[in-house]
């Protein structure tokens, strides 16, 4: 009678537990579905703004090099480093700062004769790199390169002296633009967008391509001495000086909003 009472106990114990154990969830799939499941992601939105500004390339550094030839190397280089302070001293007086105007390289070179031997002369080459801010003392450069068979008017470059600020400036226009759109969204979708995360596109530069030389032809008629056919004559024209130049600033950023639910 006691053995028959303990079976029914437990019969009666594992009918009550084992729908506990079949009611427990299981949950299954692979770590990104979980992760999905137990923490689901915001809704999100990105928006693009953009920021352009143009300015104009206002310093100019120019290289000019200096070559003198003497009989002697001593010669030659005195006679080098004469005209070079001969041109610093113009230079100054015409208002560029002695702090711009830097000699930068300086090599020499033994010219031989037809049969060898001892040198004939010595040539000796300085390179000055002056940095000018105004037209006319990029005239002036170039008046001394025409001026001096010894001095060649080598290299320019064009940069804008205020690039920093206008890069963060540009930046700005950009995080503005991605504002407003964000305000003009909210108001008219009747939404609340926070900030998560942000991408930035990076500052560019554009130049505008700077004319090297142009050459035309001009046909001109000789109208008063002329017996016979029509004369044309045709004369190129001077190459293009280099001038200051503009440069365009661009960048982009993208903003990415969580989509709030006040709710």
């Amino acid at each position: 009678m006691k053995k028959i009472l303990t079976a029914g106990l437990l019969a009666a114990s594992i009918t009550l537990f084992t729908p506990l154990a079949v009611a427990q969830a299981q949950l299954s799939g692979t770590p990104d579905e979980l992760r999905g499941f137990l923490f689901p992601q915001a809704n999100t939105v990105s928006i693009n703004g953009e920021g352009e500004l143009t300015a104009y390339k206002d310093l100019a550094k120019i290289s000019l090099l200096v070559t003198t030839d003497e009989p002697s190397l001593e010669q030659a280089m005195a006679v080098n480093q004469a005209l070079r302070l001969d041109l610093i001293e113009e230079f100054t007086a015409a208002g560029i700062a002695g702090s711009d105007i830097n000699n930068s390289k300086f090599s020499s070179s033994p010219q031989f004769g037809l049969f060898g031997g001892k040198p004939n002369s010595f040539e000796v080459t300085a390179r000055m790199e002056v940095s000018v801010s105004r037209e006319e003392h990029l005239q002036l450069l170039a008046a001394a390169a025409d001026g001096n068979k010894e001095v060649e008017f080598e290299q320019i470059q064009f940069e804008h002296s205020q690039e920093e600020e206008f890069e963060a400036q540009v930046r700005e226009l950009a995080l503005q633009d991605v504002m407003q759109q964000k305000a003009y969204y909210e108001n008219n979708l009747d939404l609340q967008l926070k900030a998560v995360n942000f991408f930035h596109g990076g500052i560019r530069q554009m130049s505008r391509a700077m004319p090297m030389a142009a050459v035309s032809q001009e046909m001109a008629v000789d109208s008063v001495n002329a017996r016979g056919p029509l004369a044309l004559s045709s004369a190129p024209a001077a190459a293009v000086a280099p001038t200051f130049d503009e440069v365009e600033y661009q960048t982009s950023i993208t903003v990415v909003f969580e989509i709030i639910d006040e709710n």
